[in-house]
């Protein structure tokens, strides 16, 4: 088993997906899963798989079976989660939350390794994911309506002050024809 096992109890946690707030110790689900942050849904299940054929209960020796099955019971959940986009996002959010917390304590009080401020990673690089092609496509889109409208603004701007210069030059025309 390449995993750590949930080695707590369910003692002073919260059920449900929200433990992991509660046990800073535990890995997080992409720790467990052994994926990157900006893993696709693909690697992530590819991963889950690996790791439930290496772990699953059935195919430990009897004395490690209970810790295979809270390693697998961790496992389905760090899957659930990560497969599911919204439930993936607001994970992120989550973790990302725990990181910078983690940070803090890593630069102030030398963290778990005593590197001080070593390893700092300010914007949480780590945690970013690469944008998906149809993220990219929005973005294009959204750049090329701002440009659409700067261009409209700049256009009609140029357009209204060269209306006011021909009629300044129209009215100063007639002023010296009458006057």
């Amino acid at each position: 088993m390449a995993s750590r096992p949930n080695q707590g109890s369910t003692q002073g946690t919260r059920s449900g997906s929200d433990s992991r707030a509660t046990d800073p110790d535990r890995a997080n689900y992409y720790q467990l899963l052994n994926v990157p942050y900006a893993a696709s849904a693909t690697e992530i299940t590819k991963s889950y798989r690996e790791a439930m054929k290496r772990s699953h209960p059935d195919r430990v020796r009897p004395e490690f079976r209970q810790a295979a099955n809270n390693l697998t019971k961790d496992l389905n959940r760090a899957y659930r989660t990560l497969s599911n986009p919204i439930e993936r996002l607001e994970y992120d959010k989550s973790i990302r939350g725990l990181e910078i917390q983690d940070q803090i304590m890593r630069r102030y009080a030398g963290g778990a390794n005593g590197t001080g401020g070593g390893g700092h990673d300010p914007y949480g690089s780590r945690l970013k994911r690469d944008i998906t092609a149809a993220e990219r496509t929005d973005h294009r889109r959204s750049a090329r309506s701002a440009y659409i409208s700067l261009f409209s603004v700049f256009l009609v701007v140029a357009l209204g002050a060269i209306g006011l210069i021909l009629i300044g030059g129209l009215v100063s025309f007639l002023w010296g024809e009458f006057f």
